[in-house]
């Protein structure tokens, strides 16, 4: 009887241990992915949010997402026919509160990025052709900041043209056998003459180069910098003096 009674006992806790073991996993899981039921809620309220406000867009709705970091859900809308019409949903405590249409849409957000990367493949394979860096990661900036009025520049689903007028800043990422200041100012000048030549006109240009535990990241150079053919010892002067023509040097 006693022997029966302490198998009971070891069972019992042995499913109390197991209970509060699923309960636990549960707790994190919900708190860090959200629940199946809130999902689902969510996913409902935002289809209905998108059928209200945008169905003349004629948008797919991605599945729902879970941000343990703001406790709400988030699911992306895309437009079937037109690339740059994407944006995301946001959900929290049983409603939709807000959208990113506005900014990413209207505010041209969405075509500016698309644009950038479209030019950032172009500088790449120049970089990677003419110059032999094949595993650059060369990518190419718009400040979006400049311009008042964007959408007089831009429009949704516009063709990538290298003629369009925004400033634009190229940043070149590569690894160097030579990380002097005169190697760099070698690889800028023959970046900007490359560039040049293929109808790519940059405002400015950084370098990010990395070799042997070395970093080297020159900040700010102008085309003129590089034109002048002082470009070196705008280099050396930059490097002590962190206000020579705006340029910035930092090795590491």
């Amino acid at each position: 009887m006693i022997k029966n009674t302490k198998k009971l006992t070891l069972k019992v806790l042995a499913g109390a241990v197991a209970v509060v073991l699923i309960v636990g996993i549960l707790f994190v899981t919900n708190a860090f992915v959200g629940n199946p039921i809130s999902a689902m809620m969510a996913n409902k309220a935002i289809k209905q949010y998108v059928n209200q406000n945008y169905s003349y867009l004629d948008l797919k709705i991605e599945k729902v997402s879970y941000n343990f970091k703001f406790e709400s859900y988030m699911a992306r809308a895309k437009s079937k026919t037109s690339i740059d019409t994407q944006f995301a949903i946001y959900y929290r405590d049983g409603k939709v509160e807000r959208d990113d249409y506005e900014s990413y849409v209207l505010g041209m957000f969405n075509t500016l990025e698309r644009l950038s990367d479209e030019y950032s493949a172009v500088a790449k394979k120049i970089i990677a052709e003419e110059l032999g860096y094949e595993n650059n990661t060369t990518m190419v900036v718009f400040n979006k900041a400049e311009y008042e009025k964007i959408n007089d520049i831009l429009e949704l689903d516009m063709k990538f043209d290298k003629t369009l007028p925004l400033n634009s800043e190229v940043i070149i990422r590569l690894d160097l056998t030579d990380n002097s200041l005169e190697g760099i100012a070698q690889v800028l000048t023959d970046a900007h003459k490359a560039f040049v030549h293929n109808g790519c006109n940059f405002n400015k240009y950084d370098l990010y180069a990395e070799n042997n535990d070395t970093l080297v990241m020159i900040n700010e150079v102008t085309p003129a910098d590089i034109e002048s053919g002082e470009l070196t010892n705008l280099l050396e002067k930059a490097q002590s003096n962190d206000n020579i023509n705006g340029i910035r040097v930092f090795t590491k």
